[in-house]
């Protein structure tokens, strides 16, 4: 089966956001099985992180303004909104393993920390994988990002 540079794109994003969130069990420490499921459940969410940055890559473009998107930007905003959803959703959570953890410093940052380590782990994501892969074709334009 040959990749297309999209497909490459996305597999290494995903690859990438595994190993961010193999960081969660390295770091936090569980007592209980739902916390521990809410450990693997960061894990899929960085697997999902980085899914979503490979998928952007294909917009280099603010099509309303025609402006061209400076890298990692594309992957910042999407960590910052992926790093909400998580803030909504696990907050409690979140806040207890921290303070559980005998990795990370005490007291922590707060919660909201999640949302600035989200928006620099989605830009790294983004910065990394288009170093790689270089410039992805968008369809039926016939150019890529480095002929604009």
């Amino acid at each position: 089966m040959t990749f297309t540079p999209l497909m490459q794109r996305v597999a290494l994003a995903k690859s990438l956001g595994l190993l961010f969130g193999l960081l969660a069990p390295a770091l936090l420490t569980t007592t209980s099985p739902s916390e521990t499921m809410l450990v693997w459940g960061v894990v899929l969410w960085a697997v999902m992180l980085g899914a979503l940055v490979g998928l952007i890559g294909v917009f280099d473009r603010v099509p309303l303004f025609d402006i061209r998107l400076p890298l990692g930007i594309r992957g910042g905003w999407v960590g910052l909104w992926m790093g909400v959803m998580l803030l909504l959703v696990a907050q409690d959570g979140l806040e207890v393993l921290w303070a559980r953890s005998d990795w990370l410093p005490q007291p922590g940052p707060g919660v909201w920390w999640i949302v600035i380590e989200a928006t620099l782990i989605g830009a790294l994501i983004d910065l990394a994988v288009t170093a790689v892969t270089g410039s992805v074709e968008r369809h039926g334009t016939g150019r890529t990002r480095s002929d604009h």
